[in-house]
Protein backbone atom coordinates (compact mmCIF):
# COMPACT_ATOMS: atom_id res chain seq x y z
CA UNK A 1 0.00 0.00 0.00
CA UNK A 2 0.97 3.72 -0.65
CA UNK A 3 1.57 5.02 2.55
CA UNK A 4 1.94 8.21 1.87
CA UNK A 5 1.03 9.97 4.85
CA UNK A 6 -1.93 12.57 4.35
CA UNK A 7 0.25 14.88 6.86
CA UNK A 8 2.28 16.29 3.72
CA UNK A 9 2.74 20.01 3.70
CA UNK A 10 0.77 22.19 1.46
CA UNK A 11 1.70 25.65 2.26
CA UNK A 12 2.99 28.72 0.89
CA UNK A 13 1.59 28.89 -2.55
CA UNK A 14 -2.07 30.95 -1.66
CA UNK A 15 0.17 33.00 -0.16
CA UNK A 16 2.30 33.88 -2.54
CA UNK A 17 -0.06 33.77 -5.60
CA UNK A 18 -1.86 36.42 -3.72
CA UNK A 19 1.10 38.41 -3.82
CA UNK A 20 1.85 37.54 -7.36
CA UNK A 21 -1.25 38.67 -8.67
CA UNK A 22 -0.74 42.37 -7.62
CA UNK A 23 2.36 42.20 -9.87
CA UNK A 24 0.31 40.72 -12.71
CA UNK A 25 1.36 36.93 -12.06
CA UNK A 26 0.82 34.00 -10.51
CA UNK A 27 2.39 31.50 -8.39
CA UNK A 28 3.64 28.33 -10.05
CA UNK A 29 0.65 25.63 -9.86
CA UNK A 30 -1.90 27.96 -8.81
CA UNK A 31 -4.05 30.64 -10.10
CA UNK A 32 -5.84 33.93 -8.37
CA UNK A 33 -9.03 31.89 -8.00
CA UNK A 34 -10.19 31.59 -4.75
CA UNK A 35 -10.30 28.55 -2.68
CA UNK A 36 -12.68 27.08 -0.82
CA UNK A 37 -13.68 28.27 2.41
CA UNK A 38 -12.63 25.27 4.80
CA UNK A 39 -15.97 23.88 6.44
CA UNK A 40 -16.63 24.29 10.22
CA UNK A 41 -14.63 26.82 12.47
CA UNK A 42 -10.83 26.96 12.95
CA UNK A 43 -10.07 25.07 16.20
CA UNK A 44 -7.73 22.09 16.39
CA UNK A 45 -8.45 18.39 15.94
CA UNK A 46 -9.84 16.43 18.94
CA UNK A 47 -9.15 12.85 19.67
CA UNK A 48 -11.74 10.38 20.74
CA UNK A 49 -11.35 8.29 24.07
CA UNK A 50 -12.10 4.98 24.78
CA UNK A 51 -12.17 1.32 22.60
CA UNK A 52 -14.36 0.85 19.69
CA UNK A 53 -17.03 -1.56 19.93
CA UNK A 54 -16.12 -4.84 18.48
CA UNK A 55 -18.39 -4.84 15.79
CA UNK A 56 -15.40 -2.13 14.83
CA UNK A 57 -12.29 -4.19 15.06
CA UNK A 58 -12.80 -5.33 11.81
CA UNK A 59 -13.32 -1.85 10.30
CA UNK A 60 -10.24 -0.92 12.24
CA UNK A 61 -8.01 -3.43 10.95
CA UNK A 62 -8.83 -3.51 7.71
CA UNK A 63 -10.23 -0.05 6.55
CA UNK A 64 -11.93 0.83 3.25
CA UNK A 65 -12.98 4.26 3.87
CA UNK A 66 -11.23 7.12 4.99
CA UNK A 67 -13.47 7.17 8.26
CA UNK A 68 -12.46 3.48 8.71
CA UNK A 69 -8.77 4.79 9.16
CA UNK A 70 -9.33 7.43 11.78
CA UNK A 71 -9.82 3.67 14.15
CA UNK A 72 -6.67 2.53 11.78
CA UNK A 73 -4.36 5.53 13.18
CA UNK A 74 -5.55 4.96 16.45
CA UNK A 75 -4.80 1.45 16.22
CA UNK A 76 -1.09 2.55 14.96
CA UNK A 77 -0.88 5.09 17.04
CA UNK A 78 -1.79 3.31 20.46
CA UNK A 79 1.29 0.71 19.23
CA UNK A 80 3.52 4.25 19.00
CA UNK A 81 2.35 4.97 22.42
CA UNK A 82 3.19 1.46 23.70
CA UNK A 83 7.15 1.78 22.40
CA UNK A 84 7.11 5.35 24.15
CA UNK A 85 5.79 4.44 27.51
CA UNK A 86 8.28 1.45 27.44
CA UNK A 87 11.17 3.98 26.34
CA UNK A 88 10.00 6.38 28.96
CA UNK A 89 9.99 3.52 32.31
CA UNK A 90 13.68 2.43 30.59
CA UNK A 91 15.06 5.78 31.12
CA UNK A 92 13.54 6.41 34.08
CA UNK A 93 15.29 3.10 35.55
CA UNK A 94 18.42 3.82 33.85
CA UNK A 95 18.11 7.75 35.29
CA UNK A 96 19.23 9.02 31.57
CA UNK A 97 17.96 11.65 29.67
CA UNK A 98 15.43 10.61 27.11
CA UNK A 99 17.08 10.48 24.01
CA UNK A 100 15.05 12.71 21.24
CA UNK A 101 12.59 10.40 19.32
CA UNK A 102 9.05 11.57 17.22
CA UNK A 103 6.41 12.15 19.46
CA UNK A 104 3.21 9.50 18.87
CA UNK A 105 1.02 10.69 16.72
CA UNK A 106 -1.86 9.71 14.44
CA UNK A 107 -0.52 9.63 10.55
CA UNK A 108 -3.29 8.92 7.77
CA UNK A 109 -2.74 7.18 4.44
CA UNK A 110 -2.99 8.61 0.62
CA UNK A 111 -4.51 5.69 -0.35
CA UNK A 112 -7.78 6.22 2.13
CA UNK A 113 -8.10 9.70 2.46
CA UNK A 114 -9.98 11.37 5.18
CA UNK A 115 -11.98 13.81 3.25
CA UNK A 116 -14.67 14.79 6.14
CA UNK A 117 -11.02 15.31 8.26
CA UNK A 118 -9.08 17.01 5.31
CA UNK A 119 -11.91 19.61 4.38
CA UNK A 120 -12.18 20.36 7.76
CA UNK A 121 -8.19 20.64 9.11
CA UNK A 122 -6.30 20.63 5.74
CA UNK A 123 -3.25 18.26 4.91
CA UNK A 124 -0.76 19.26 7.32
CA UNK A 125 -2.40 18.61 10.55
CA UNK A 126 -0.30 16.04 12.74
CA UNK A 127 -2.88 15.12 15.41
CA UNK A 128 -0.74 14.14 18.36
CA UNK A 129 -1.49 10.63 20.48
CA UNK A 130 -2.81 10.71 24.12
CA UNK A 131 0.13 10.98 26.12
CA UNK A 132 1.25 8.53 28.86
CA UNK A 133 -0.01 9.43 32.24
CA UNK A 134 3.09 8.07 34.01
CA UNK A 135 5.70 10.35 35.49
CA UNK A 136 8.29 11.70 34.09
CA UNK A 137 12.05 10.57 34.95
CA UNK A 138 12.81 14.09 36.47
CA UNK A 139 9.25 14.35 37.95
CA UNK A 140 10.04 11.42 39.87
CA UNK A 141 13.54 12.76 41.24
CA UNK A 142 15.85 10.64 39.07
CA UNK A 143 19.14 11.83 37.57
CA UNK A 144 19.19 13.47 34.42
CA UNK A 145 22.37 12.39 32.80
CA UNK A 146 23.27 11.58 29.15
CA UNK A 147 24.36 7.88 28.49
CA UNK A 148 23.98 7.36 24.82
CA UNK A 149 24.66 3.46 25.50
CA UNK A 150 21.93 3.61 28.00
CA UNK A 151 19.57 6.24 25.31
CA UNK A 152 20.70 3.04 22.57
CA UNK A 153 19.88 0.07 24.77
CA UNK A 154 15.82 2.16 25.68
CA UNK A 155 15.23 2.90 22.05
CA UNK A 156 15.94 -0.87 21.23
CA UNK A 157 12.97 -1.54 23.97
CA UNK A 158 10.70 0.67 22.99
CA UNK A 159 11.05 -0.52 19.74
CA UNK A 160 10.23 -3.85 20.61
CA UNK A 161 7.34 -2.76 22.50
CA UNK A 162 5.74 -1.38 20.10
CA UNK A 163 6.88 -4.29 17.59
CA UNK A 164 5.06 -6.88 19.97
CA UNK A 165 2.21 -4.95 19.88
CA UNK A 166 1.77 -4.53 16.21
CA UNK A 167 2.76 -8.02 15.81
CA UNK A 168 -0.62 -9.12 17.08
CA UNK A 169 -2.73 -7.39 13.93
CA UNK A 170 0.21 -6.55 11.24
CA UNK A 171 0.48 -10.01 9.66
CA UNK A 172 -2.99 -9.82 8.64
CA UNK A 173 -3.39 -6.53 7.91
CA UNK A 174 0.11 -6.58 5.66
CA UNK A 175 -2.31 -8.79 3.73
CA UNK A 176 -5.01 -5.87 3.86
CA UNK A 177 -3.12 -3.36 2.19
CA UNK A 178 -2.26 -4.51 -1.66
CA UNK A 179 -6.16 -5.00 -1.97
CA UNK A 180 -6.24 -1.12 -0.82
CA UNK A 181 -3.86 0.01 -3.55
CA UNK A 182 -5.48 -2.27 -6.10
CA UNK A 183 -8.46 -0.22 -6.02
CA UNK A 184 -6.48 2.26 -7.23
CA UNK A 185 -5.41 0.36 -10.33
CA UNK A 186 -9.70 -0.86 -11.25
CA UNK A 187 -10.66 0.55 -14.88
CA UNK A 188 -13.92 2.59 -12.85
CA UNK A 189 -11.46 3.94 -10.00
CA UNK A 190 -8.65 5.45 -12.62
CA UNK A 191 -11.63 6.75 -14.76
CA UNK A 192 -12.95 8.64 -11.38
CA UNK A 193 -9.14 9.92 -10.71
CA UNK A 194 -8.51 11.63 -14.58
CA UNK A 195 -10.98 13.87 -13.52
CA UNK A 196 -9.04 15.28 -10.46
CA UNK A 197 -7.06 17.75 -12.45
CA UNK A 198 -10.16 19.69 -13.76
CA UNK A 199 -12.07 19.33 -10.93
CA UNK A 200 -8.47 21.02 -9.32
CA UNK A 201 -8.10 23.73 -11.97
CA UNK A 202 -11.27 25.26 -11.23
CA UNK A 203 -9.90 26.15 -7.56
CA UNK A 204 -7.27 27.55 -9.56
CA UNK A 205 -4.95 24.77 -8.54
CA UNK A 206 -3.30 24.00 -11.97
CA UNK A 207 -1.65 20.11 -11.88
CA UNK A 208 -1.78 16.99 -13.89
CA UNK A 209 -2.50 14.37 -11.37
CA UNK A 210 -2.64 13.39 -7.79
CA UNK A 211 0.90 12.98 -7.48
CA UNK A 212 1.58 16.51 -8.99
CA UNK A 213 -0.91 18.20 -5.99
CA UNK A 214 0.95 16.32 -3.55
CA UNK A 215 4.50 17.25 -5.53
CA UNK A 216 2.79 20.82 -5.58
CA UNK A 217 2.08 20.41 -1.51
CA UNK A 218 5.60 19.38 -0.74
CA UNK A 219 7.68 22.24 -3.24
CA UNK A 220 5.43 25.10 -1.88
CA UNK A 221 5.65 24.42 2.49
CA UNK A 222 9.17 26.16 2.59
CA UNK A 223 7.85 29.08 1.12
CA UNK A 224 5.71 30.73 4.19
CA UNK A 225 6.57 31.70 7.70
CA UNK A 226 3.26 32.86 9.18
CA UNK A 227 1.65 30.62 11.06
CA UNK A 228 -1.89 31.76 10.56
CA UNK A 229 -1.44 32.34 7.01
CA UNK A 230 0.01 28.65 6.40
CA UNK A 231 -3.09 27.54 8.18
CA UNK A 232 -5.56 29.65 6.32
CA UNK A 233 -3.93 28.40 3.16
CA UNK A 234 -3.59 24.37 4.16
CA UNK A 235 -6.95 24.22 5.17
CA UNK A 236 -8.16 26.18 1.27
CA UNK A 237 -6.31 23.67 -0.39
CA UNK A 238 -7.52 21.02 2.06
CA UNK A 239 -10.66 21.77 0.87
CA UNK A 240 -10.38 21.96 -2.52
CA UNK A 241 -9.29 18.55 -2.69
CA UNK A 242 -11.57 17.25 -0.04
CA UNK A 243 -14.14 18.97 -2.64
CA UNK A 244 -12.70 17.15 -5.51
CA UNK A 245 -11.88 13.94 -4.43
CA UNK A 246 -15.27 13.25 -2.62
CA UNK A 247 -16.78 12.19 -6.33
CA UNK A 248 -13.27 9.90 -6.31
CA UNK A 249 -13.58 8.15 -2.95
CA UNK A 250 -17.87 7.30 -3.95
CA UNK A 251 -16.46 5.10 -7.02
CA UNK A 252 -13.33 3.65 -4.84
CA UNK A 253 -15.60 3.22 -1.21
CA UNK A 254 -17.64 0.20 -2.69
CA UNK A 255 -14.78 -1.27 -4.26
CA UNK A 256 -13.00 -1.42 -1.79
CA UNK A 257 -16.30 -2.37 0.63
CA UNK A 258 -16.49 -5.38 -1.96
CA UNK A 259 -13.06 -6.36 -1.63
CA UNK A 260 -13.36 -6.52 1.77
CA UNK A 261 -16.08 -8.95 2.28
CA UNK A 262 -14.30 -11.20 0.20
CA UNK A 263 -11.38 -10.98 2.21
CA UNK A 264 -13.04 -11.32 6.14
CA UNK A 265 -14.37 -15.14 4.24
CA UNK A 266 -10.97 -15.91 3.32
CA UNK A 267 -9.41 -15.06 6.65
CA UNK A 268 -11.93 -15.88 8.96
CA UNK A 269 -10.12 -17.97 11.58
CA UNK A 270 -7.07 -15.30 11.96
CA UNK A 271 -10.45 -12.01 12.30
CA UNK A 272 -11.87 -14.72 14.93
CA UNK A 273 -8.41 -15.11 17.13
CA UNK A 274 -8.06 -11.15 16.87
CA UNK A 275 -11.80 -10.60 18.13
CA UNK A 276 -10.58 -12.65 20.98
CA UNK A 277 -7.35 -11.00 22.12
CA UNK A 278 -6.90 -7.73 20.46
CA UNK A 279 -8.99 -5.95 22.90
CA UNK A 280 -8.17 -7.49 26.04
CA UNK A 281 -4.54 -6.82 24.77
CA UNK A 282 -5.52 -2.80 24.42
CA UNK A 283 -6.97 -2.69 27.73
CA UNK A 284 -4.06 -4.80 29.69
CA UNK A 285 -1.42 -2.17 28.04
CA UNK A 286 -3.44 0.69 28.94
CA UNK A 287 -3.41 -0.34 32.55
CA UNK A 288 0.10 -1.45 32.43
CA UNK A 289 1.66 1.75 31.20
CA UNK A 290 -1.43 4.23 32.01
CA UNK A 291 -2.47 4.63 28.41
CA UNK A 292 -5.54 5.46 27.17
CA UNK A 293 -6.65 4.18 23.60
CA UNK A 294 -7.76 7.26 20.86
CA UNK A 295 -8.34 7.99 17.77
CA UNK A 296 -8.31 11.77 15.68
CA UNK A 297 -11.90 12.95 14.65
CA UNK A 298 -12.62 16.31 12.65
Amino acid sequence: MKKRPITAAVLGSVIAAAALTGCGGAAPGLSAAPLPTASGPVRPPTVARGLPAERDLTAMVLPATGRDSRLTQGLDGFAQLVGHARLQECAEQAGVRLPEVPPPAYIGWSDLPDLGFIGRHGLTMSVPALPSASPSGRAAGRTDRTDRAAQQRCETEGRTAAKEFKDLYSPLQSLWWPEVSAVRDDPRAREALRKLPGCLARYGVEVEDEDAFFALVDRTVQGIEDGAEATRADRGLGAAYAACMASVEAVREPLRTARRTAFEAAHRDELRALERGLLPRIRELEHRHGLTFGHPVP
